[in-house]
């Protein structure tokens, strides 16, 4: 998908402080091997906060830097992956309640880490669509993975260690600054069973007080896929994380060597440059995933963080393009192309918060 007139108009995110790595491996909650080999530095963790009011934190924030501000929002979507309240429940009208949004659409995406990114390619059609009433649309997203159902630190393959924080971002059909130039979404649904291995489909893990094991889901698939001789899980999943990315880049006009930034999930480094980097003939310094050891894998939040800290670090320059990838259960892949319209004037403040103030 090619958005004909699409922008980023505010970007707001909340983080709370991280736990250092170190100190996880000492309490014994961090496997000391694992640790070494991903390299991460610490975890972002929420302790009490509640992922809507975190979602509202982050919200504010982008509200506060779009130029049509809480008044020109006509759709809210808001994407989870864990649990966001009481059941049966909508966190979206929560979130409108306490903006202030009125007079609006809203509702829940629930597609795991990728919930932003398909928010971006919602977005695009709603923008299209729409002749009158307000003309934005604000996504906003947040997890807190602290549950005795789930052990963070030992809560993904592939050196994901799951995080807390929220994001949000105004999508404009007539300025903003960065332009969305391109949009591709694609599921892989032969890789559907890694996030579910053997678990029954009713009654819900969760609902009877089993654990969440994503781990050992994932290694009863890929115990599964190697007794019939398939392909290797890894090697299909990087063959459909190139097969997006690529698909958005051609879409945009652009090749790998024309982007500044490539935005991924925050993982181990292996991963990164196998899924994204590698594929578009890039060395891995062209990510952030430096920058993703001190955060952790913060689900759906995790590229628009990224997307914030450069801009106000002064790491983007109009014209820069930059990609924004995600993968989730599914195995769903998108990936959108962005390009820096206009610096906005919130990025020349050296005083702008990153963390949980923002």
């Amino acid at each position: 998908m090619k958005p004909p007139n699409m922008f980023l108009a505010g970007l707001g995110c909340w983080l709370p402080a991280p736990y250092p790595a170190s100190d996880a491996v000492a309490a014994g909650l961090y496997d000391a091997t694992v640790f070494a080999e991903s390299k991460l530095r610490g975890v972002l963790v929420a302790g009490p906060e509640s992922p809507p009011d975190m979602a509202v934190r982050a919200a504010r924030t982008a509200l506060g830097r779009s130029p049509g501000g809480t008044a020109a929002i006509g759709t809210v979507l808001h994407g989870s992956t864990f649990y966001q309240g009481p059941e049966m429940w909508s966190p979206t009208a929560y979130i409108m309640r306490e903006l202030g949004i009125t007079g609006a659409s809203g509702t829940e995406i629930r597609n795991g880490c990728n919930s932003m990114l398909t928010g971006v390619e919602l977005a695009a059609g709603l923008l299209s669509c729409r002749p009158d009433g307000p003309p934005d649309v604000l996504l906003t997203t947040a997890d807190n993975f602290d549950s005795p159902l789930l052990n963070r630190w030992d809560s993904g393959p592939m050196g994901v260690i799951a995080a807390d924080a929220a994001s949000a971002v105004v999508i404009s059909p007539t300025a903003g600054f960065a332009r969305v130039d391109s949009v591709v979404s694609r599921v892989y649904p032969e890789f559907e069973a890694m996030a579910r291995g053997d678990e029954p489909l009713f009654p819900p893990t969760g609902s009877v007080g089993r654990r969440i094991d994503t781990v050992a889901r994932a290694e009863q698939f890929n115990a599964t896929v190697r007794g019939t001789g398939g392909t290797s899980v890894a090697d299909g999943i990087a063959r459909a994380c190139a097969e997006t990315v690529l698909a958005a880049l051609h879409e945009a006009g652009l090749e790998g060597g024309d982007l500044r930034w490539v935005l991924v999930p925050n993982g181990d480094e292996a991963t990164t440059r196998t899924c994204a980097t590698d594929p578009l003939g890039l060395d891995v310094s062209r990510s952030q995933w430096e920058f993703g050891r001190g955060i952790g894998h913060a689900s759906s939040s995790d590229q628009f963080i990224a997307l914030d800290h450069l801009l106000r670090t002064g790491q983007l320059d109009e014209g820069d393009h930059v990609l924004l990838f995600g993968g989730a259960p599914g195995w769903s892949a998108v990936a959108a192309v962005l390009t820096v319209h206009a610096l906005p004037s919130w990025t020349r403040d050296p005083m702008t918060p990153s963390g949980g103030s923002a």
